[in-house]
């Protein structure tokens, strides 16, 4: 109501995004806010896409980033609000999209940091370039680009995104490219620093990723299993049990190799 521009208009759109999304099944009305504000501030997106699409935007991106090195991207700041804006919508509507689709708002974020400066959310589109450089082969070029996004993150001082940078980076790039134990303790530390920004989900999402790295390390049966338990249970009190979901898979594996349920198909062992 006291609004004098759209632009004025931007945060509240952005909370009321973050809201309608926070029960899973309006992940895609979320979107879809997220998209209609975009596309009023001049960035037109159409869930409509296909992998064809998401694989020209990620060749574009490639593109662009030919002869650049992170001190040529860091040598020119963002500071145009509009364009801010733009970028704090790409990465909180990209939460909510599909995954192809989150990775087209991801390349957007870093082509825009190429031509119009980085900001606080470049790191988190180079983070999701890496994982699409791994997804697709380039594992050097991952590891590189992974690099690039926590230098970045240090530079700009953004440490609220610790927490969503790590859950990118950790869920696909440094899995392939560092010794799995010493995925551990960095993964559990940006479960800790999302806990303290407020930043729940993306907290419990590492958390997911500390119980899996845990799992596939050989850590004992028993121990991931309570660690589960403790985490899952912090998961609640955040009411952040629709991303806790994605441990399911993981709670029932435990449960059927220690033996602690009859009927392992109906995931309700212990």
């Amino acid at each position: 109501a006291h609004a004098k521009s759209f632009d004025d208009k931007v945060p509240a759109y952005k909370t009321l995004c973050l809201c309608v999304g926070s029960g899973r099944k309006n992940y895609r009305r979320s979107a879809q806010i997220g998209l209609d504000v975009l596309g009023q501030l001049g960035e037109h997106f159409s869930m409509n896409q296909s992998q064809v699409t998401v694989m020209a935007e990620f060749l574009k991106t490639k593109f662009l980033l030919l002869g650049k090195d992170v001190d040529i991207i860091m040598s020119k700041v963002m500071d145009d609000k509009k364009m801010l804006a733009i970028m704090d919508l790409l990465e909180t509507t990209s939460d909510y999209c599909p995954p192809y689709f989150s990775h087209i708002l991801a390349f957007r974020i870093v082509q825009l940091s190429i031509s119009h400066g980085v900001s606080v959310n470049t790191a988190y589109g180079f983070a999701f370039y890496s994982g699409m450089l791994c997804h697709v082969g380039d594992v050097s070029g991952a590891y590189k680009y992974g690099k690039f996004a926590l230098d970045i993150m240090q530079r700009m001082q953004a440490r609220q995104k610790y927490c969503r940078v790590y859950s990118v980076l950790y869920s696909m790039t440094f899995l392939k490219t560092n010794h799995m134990h010493s995925c551990l303790d960095p993964v559990l530390k940006a479960h800790r620093e999302g806990l303290k920004a407020g930043d729940t989900a993306h907290a419990t999402v590492c958390a997911v990723i500390y119980c899996s790295i845990a799992f596939r390390c050989e850590k004992k049966l028993a121990s991931v299993k309570q660690v589960l338990t403790d985490l899952k249970r912090e998961a609640q009190v955040y009411n952040q049990e629709s991303m806790w979901a994605l441990a399911v898979p993981l709670e029932q594996a435990i449960l059927n190799l220690m033996g602690h349920t009859d009927k392992p198909n109906l995931l309700d062992g212990d």
